[in-house]
């Protein structure tokens, strides 16, 4: 616009000052995304199918084979091939013995629905992040666990506010978790919480609190004073390192300890190396009262 006049007068200084801001950002960005090829090959095979002459026809098949949607990561995505367990044995599980190696993956999406209803350019959130255990070196290869985790939230950001500059998120959250089980290996609660998310240089800083919510029949009534109220994470991004340290404590002489640290891979994106380390309580449900230390290698595919 600035280039030809459209709407403005002509400054070809703002012009080029555009054209940088778009070549550096937006077109950097694009370029380098490693799916960048499959959308066009998934684009031209989209062009080739018969169009109908009925518009909204037309658009539903344009949407289920281009396969559109909107999930975005939520928490990590990664797959650990090798997570050992070291100084004490799994419990056996229905009769099958456990290995002190096992693989481990989390799946975690969420799916924006809405913004700004109140006016403070808030988001509108549902997620899920699932965590499975898997022996796959057992000689049954089982699932020795899994834990599941629906929320539904909102983000206020808090960047107009420059009493508190350190102060970049606030969100609350309506959160369940199981581990899918019934009888007595069922683990579940449901619970409130609240997370405010900070920035001081390069670090960032999650401090999120949680209130349990009372249960009709309550399988784990001890669970927070292992779990305890809350956590507080810790981010580092440096270059193209990313490193992560979360604390737990109960304040009941139970505490936990998780590192993370991802870099990617191949030159991509999108794929990432990925180490995990754990110590202390509350790695699964079903583990919750039990002490584990665990390191795990394998990918992530989001951070």
């Amino acid at each position: 616009m600035y280039e030809r006049g459209e709407g403005c007068k002509v400054d070809k200084e703002l012009s080029n000052a555009w054209y940088k801001v778009s070549s550096r950002g937006y077109y950097y960005q694009l370029r380098h995304q490693t799916t960048r090829s499959l959308d066009k090959e998934q684009e031209k095979l989209y062009k080739s199918l018969k169009r109908s002459d009925d518009v909204l026809t037309q658009n539903t098949i344009r949407q289920f084979t281009q396969s559109l949607y909107s999930l975005k990561p939520h928490a990590a995505t990664y797959f650990l091939f090798a997570s050992y367990r070291y100084g004490a044995l799994y419990p056996d599980t229905n009769g099958h013995p456990a290995k002190e190696v096992e693989t481990e993956f989390q799946i975690s999406l969420k799916f924006n629905y809405g913004a700004n209803l109140l006016g403070f350019g808030e988001i509108y959130s549902i997620g899920y992040t699932q965590k499975s255990f898997w022996q796959l070196y057992a000689s049954s290869a089982y699932f020795r666990e899994t834990n599941y985790n629906p929320e539904a939230f909102v983000t206020f950001p808090l960047h107009n506010m420059a009493s508190i500059d350190y102060l970049k998120a606030f969100r609350l959250s309506f959160e369940h978790q199981s581990n899918g089980r019934g009888g007595v290996e069922e683990r579940s609660w449901n619970y409130l919480s609240s997370s405010f998310y900070f920035q001081y240089k390069a670090i960032f800083t999650e401090l999120k609190l949680w209130h349990r919510l009372p249960d009709a029949t309550d399988y784990n009534p001890d669970l927070l004073e292992y779990l305890g109220h809350g956590h507080i994470q810790f981010m580092l991004p440096y270059k193209q390192h990313l490193a992560k340290l979360l604390l737990r404590s109960s304040f009941h002489g139970k505490s936990a300890v998780e590192v993370n640290y991802s870099h990617p891979v191949f030159g991509r994106d999108d794929l990432f190396f990925y180490f995990k380390a754990f110590s202390g309580y509350g790695e699964s449900l079903i583990d919750y009262n039990h002490k584990v230390h665990k390191i795990g290698l394998g990918f992530s595919i989001s951070r």
